[in-house]
């Protein structure tokens, strides 16, 4: 990734930065990625913080391809791919029958 000191990875939702060698801190502001990361077991929590909002820090070593690879997991849906808006498929006309009728003689 990249060697800037400053460099992060993730949408504010859950983002992670390199602290140290190996070292890296995911931050998190939805409660569902905290439970996800509370449940690991190469994490720990460092700090939580925030009065009005939601906000809890993670430790995790290792490199940034794991880092990355366990971000995308939380973020994507289960078909691996990031998902868009599906539309409702197109209401089809119903076939017009006839008022008139037929006259029999």
């Amino acid at each position: 990734m990249s060697t800037h000191p400053f460099y992060t990875y993730g949408p504010p939702e859950l983002c992670v930065w390199k602290v140290a060698k190996g070292t890296f801190w995911i931050q998190t502001t939805e409660p569902q990625y905290s439970r996800k990361l509370d449940e690991r077991q190469d994490t720990r929590r460092v700090a939580v913080t925030g009065v009005n909002h939601y906000r809890r820090t993670y430790e995790m070593s290792g490199t940034w391809r794991k880092v990355k690879r366990v971000v995308d997991h939380y973020l994507m849906p289960t078909s691996d791919v990031f998902s868009v808006r599906i539309c409702p498929p197109a209401r089809r006309k119903r076939a017009r029958v006839s008022r008139l009728q037929e006259v029999v003689p």
